[in-house]
């Protein structure tokens, strides 16, 4: 197909949902509707249960009248969804009471997204999903069209993009090259250095403790004298390390049913990707609109060798799991792969610098605030503790004097908190750098994960300077980077260095020739 081809598709006439996507309809809103007002209907529920005007029948039957509103107005929603191409404008018009109509130019696409549950396979639909430049906030969805439909909906915008942006030499679409493909042994680790591995412990923080209260009831009847180790330390340290081996097999379930499959495709003006094991998933990145690359690391991430990228658009710099698994996102890579991959992200850029390449400190102030900072938290917290803690051996001995307390020195406690604030302060500050060669500009942050930031000089959109009563005082200021998917912040940086890397920013945004790398 060409990318010319507009009129032979039938989407320049109206087009419907899928039939089937009244069912979906009617369960995803159900399902939304339930985990949003819980609360409310085990209320009710618990009310109905100890009423006695309400009996089986009278619950079944009201349920059975929701249930035929709610297929009648999912039945209406169905009829009054509609959509088409006008030019290079995809039309929707939907709504139940109040009649919407939203249109979206080929030319403010910047990702598209293709979702196929398992229970959706059989019925030949799939929900398909647009995002603007507005970003998530702004993005517009197809509950349950076939996939032929949603294919040529992909051709189509990729075609009106291409006639909207620069034209190239060929007409034809060029044949997707697989770029990358996971295998089996990177997405164990990607499982195991993911963030996965956190929010899965976050997830189940609520059930410590009902199992705790499980335990207290159930462990003096099975006797676990005869299964535990005789040592309390020992016994102690078996169950950290149980429960950390099955948070992280969960994770790595958790990364199989995400990133299952995963390939990689480099389709001209586009990266495709898709992945999953039983929920399907391929989601399409438009070159035209990535802002900055991400290459992230966490903690057992950087002692296994192990990291993801990132592609930030318009308005997507927001952090977390959860919004990372919107993103574009590339899983299971070694450093050298990242590096081989990110060239294909930026076509036409010229050679991207590595992305573990040396970068350049902020100053040596930075270090000595951060000291100041953290020990002065240290002090603070140890002192509440030992305040509480006080506090409470003073009540329990108030009968019989203080005699038998343990004797406590705060001089090793202090020494200890020294040296430990010193230590972070000296890794939070080797962590921080950057970087300003060939048009390009890397940031680096974080103390036990790190994330770099790489992205062109060009994109971005402002700069801020600032300087506070101490920076002054001592010839430093804090750099303030504003892209378009969001801010990065560069502090502590010499007063001199920091005015050449704005001026060179701004000559590259503003497309005047390039003067060489800043350096310090």
């Amino acid at each position: 197909m060409t990318r010319d081809a507009a009129g032979d598709d039938g989407l320049a006439e109206w087009q419907r949902l899928s039939p089937w996507a009244i069912g979906l309809t009617l369960a995803t809103t159900g399902v939304s509707l339930v985990r949003e007002h819980l609360p409310l209907l085990l209320a009710a529920g618990a009310g109905l249960a100890v009423s006695d005007r309400v009996g089986l029948r009278e619950a079944l039957l009201g349920g059975g009248l929701l249930l035929v509103v709610a297929l009648l107005l999912s039945l209406l929603y169905y009829r009054r969804f509609r959509f088409r191409f006008d030019a290079d404008v995809l039309v929707i018009q939907k709504g139940l009471f109040v009649h919407r109509e939203f249109k979206v130019a080929a030319r403010h696409v910047q990702q598209t997204s293709v979702q196929q549950p398992a229970w959706m396979r059989p019925l030949g639909v799939v929900q398909w999903e647009v995002e603007t430049l507005a970003g998530e906030a702004a993005s517009i969805a197809l509950p349950g069209i076939r996939r032929e439909l949603a294919e040529a909906l992909e051709a189509r915008l990729v075609g009106a993009a291409s006639r909207s942006g620069p034209t190239t030499a060929a007409d034809e679409m060029p044949a997707p090259v697989e770029r990358f493909a996971i295998t089996p042994g990177a997405l164990v680790l990607h499982g195991l250095t993911s963030r996965s591995l956190v929010v899965i412990a976050a997830l189940l923080s609520p059930l410590v403790r009902p199992l705790e209260r499980w335990l207290h009831d159930r462990l003096p009847q099975l006797d676990p004298w005869a299964w535990l180790p005789a040592s309390p330390p020992l016994a102690v340290g078996l169950g950290l390390v149980a429960a950390l081996a099955a948070l992280m097999l969960l994770a790595v379930l958790a990364a199989w049913w995400r990133f299952h499959g995963y390939v990689l495709r480099d389709d001209g003006e586009r990266q495709v990707q898709v992945s999953g094991l039983l929920h399907r998933r391929s989601q399409t990145l438009t070159l035209r609109r990535l802002q900055v690359v991400e290459w992230v690391q966490t903690g057992p991430g950087r002692a296994l060798g192990r990291g993801y990228l990132v592609c930030h658009q318009f308005g997507a710099m927001a952090g977390g799991e959860v919004a990372e698994g919107r993103r574009f996102l590339v899983p299971g890579l070694t450093a050298a792969r990242a590096d081989t991959l990110v060239p294909s992200l930026w076509p036409g850029r010229g050679a991207a610098p590595s992305l573990t390449a040396p970068l350049q400190r902020v100053a040596g102030l930075y270090r000595r605030v951060l000291f100041l900072r953290l020990l002065l938290a240290m002090v603070a917290g140890v002192g509440l503790l030992a305040g509480v803690a006080g506090v409470g051996l003073l009540a329990g001995v108030a009968g019989d004097g203080l005699v038998g307390l343990p004797a406590w020195s705060p001089g090793p406690v202090l020494v200890g908190l020294v040296a430990l604030a010193a230590g972070l302060a000296h890794l939070r500050w080797r962590s921080l750098g950057w970087s300003c060669r060939g048009g390009w500009l890397r940031v680096r942050r974080g103390l036990w994960g790190q994330r770099t930031s790489l992205f062109p000089a060009a994109h971005l959109v402002s700069l801020q300077v600032q300087q506070s009563w101490l920076q002054r005082r001592r010839g430093v200021v804090t750099l303030r980077l504003y892209l378009a998917s969001g801010r990065l912040s560069l502090p502590f940086v010499e007063e001199r260095v920091a005015l050449a890397l704005a001026n060179r920013l701004l000559a590259s945004v503003e497309g005047l020739p390039d003067e060489g790398a800043v350096t310090a």
